[in-house]
Parts: structure tokens; C-alpha cells; sequence
């Protein structure tokens, strides 16, 4: 299962990105895309954030079901989640070798990392929803404005041991990011998430394994967005 995510993301590269596209070594020289702001208003990076956490998480489920201890099970995983072929695979096309992905791909795989001994991290989430309907497959790695991309964290573990009873466990604060209107407008969901695993403890391994899986997901839950030049909406279950 390993080897299929490992090469399944190379040998899809060079169709998605890649094909026809073969040039001499370059660099991306930045213009309207730097770091956070430009073109795609931070959403590409994000996504690149997302990109390398989703992978590492993936790998490391399924090496701990497969019976890896998990500090072993962190440990070759983070080698492998790291995505520097792919970044070396642009240098050869005309997007050029960009070190800011690079960056935010290491940035992804280091939230990964320290979930563990961070407990206040949980999960970086991602959801997808086309305004122009579904199609197969879904282009998930181009149409910004159908994705979100969310950071969550658990509220009752640094609250007071009060509170912190009241509070359930498994529900966590959630923090999306997310662009409209062919990326001319940034917006942020601030809302609830549910944490399947710590909500309902999994019977077996194989049940764990299914909620961390979907755990990537965000399921449609409470929030209100705000976007840029417009009034804040207010959604009872909130999925973009």
C-alpha cells in the first residue's frame, strides 16, 4: 500500500503536470506568485502544505497498521513524504524549480511530525466543492476555488481540567482558507470540526485505519466566512 501511494503520486506527475512540457534546468522566477499573496492568493501554497501532511499521515496510518512501531513508522515516513522529486520534476518543464513550494512542502511534512509530541495540533483537512458541478476525475489540483484547506485543534486538552470536562472531546476548532471568484477574493471559514477518532474509539485496526483515512476530510459542520468585500454568511453545515 506504501509503494502504490509512493508510486502512484510519481508516475501521475508527469501526466498532470508534466507531459509535453520538457525544457532545459530552470528556476520560477516570481513574479505575480510570491509566497502568500500574488496570483493564486496562497491557496497553491497551502495546497502544497496539504499536499505533504495528507501524504505522511496517509503512509504512517497504514505503516502502524501494518504493525510498524510508530516512532519507526514516523520516522520513514517523514523521508518518504517529502516530495523533493516532485519539485525536482519542475525544473524540467516551464514551471521552473520553485524553492517556495519546496518550503511549504517541508512546512507539511513538519506539522506531521510534531502532532505527536504537540498534542494541540490535530490535523490539517481538506474539502472539496466544484461550483460548476462534479466531473471524473475531479480537478482537485486546479480548481482553487473549490477547495479549503483547514487547520484544526483540540479545545479541551489546554483548557482547565473544569471546562475542559464540558467541552467534548472530539470536537475541535477549525481555521479554513480558501479563495473565490477565480481567486480575486480570499475567504475564511472559522467554525467546528469533528475528530471521528477521539469522538468514537475504533473496535479494531482496521476501523482506525477507515477513521484516519477520512479523518483528512472536513465534514460540514457550523461556521461563518468571511471573504473579502463582502458580509460575513453564517452556515449551519459548512462543507466548502
Amino acid at each position: 500500500m506504501v509503494g502504490a501511494i509512493t508510486a502512484g503520486t510519481l508516475i501521475d506527475s508527469p501526466f498532470t503536470w508534466w507531459k509535453d512540457a520538457e525544457k532545459p534546468f530552470s528556476f520560477l522566477r516570481h513574479t505575480d506568485e510570491n509566497w502568500l499573496p500574488g496570483e493564486h492568493l496562497g491557496i497553491d501554497k497551502r495546497g502544497h502544505y496539504f499536499g505533504a501532511y495528507a501524504i505522511l499521515k496517509s503512509i504512517n496510518t497504514i505503516l502502524q497498521w501494518g504493525g510498524v512501531e510508530p516512532s519507526t513508522a514516523l520516522w520513514w515516513v517523514a523521508g518518504v513524504s517529502f516530495r523533493n522529486g516532485l519539485e525536482i520534476g519542475d525544473r524540467f518543464t516551464p514551471y521552473g524549480f520553485d524553492h517556495q513550494d519546496l518550503v511549504f512542502d517541508i512546512a507539511g511534512t513538519s506539522c506531521g511530525i510534531l502532532q505527536a509530541p504537540v498534542l494541540f495540533i490535530q490535523n490539517v483537512k481538506f474539502s472539496y466543492w466544484s461550483k460548476v458541478g462534479f466531473a471524473f476525475p475531479a480537478n482537485v489540483t486546479r480548481d482553487y476555488d473549490a477547495m479549503t484547506i483547514r487547520l484544526t485543534a483540540a479545545v479541551h486538552r489546554p483548557l482547565p481540567e473544569g471546562p475542559g470536562k464540558v467541552w467534548p472531546d472530539g470536537l475541535q476548532l477549525a481555521v479554513g482558507f480558501s479563495v473565490d471568484d477565480n481567486q480575486t477574493r480570499w475567504e475564511i471559514a472559522i467554525g467546528l470540526d469533528l475528530h471521528p477518532e477521539h469522538r468514537f474509539p475504533a473496535p479494531s485496526e482496521d476501523v482506525l485505519l477507515a477513521q484516519q483515512t477520512v479523518d483528512l476530510r472536513h465534514l460540514p459542520m457550523p461556521a461563518v466566512k468571511f471573504t473579502q468585500e463582502m458580509v460575513p454568511r453564517y452556515y449551519l453545515f459548512h462543507f466548502q
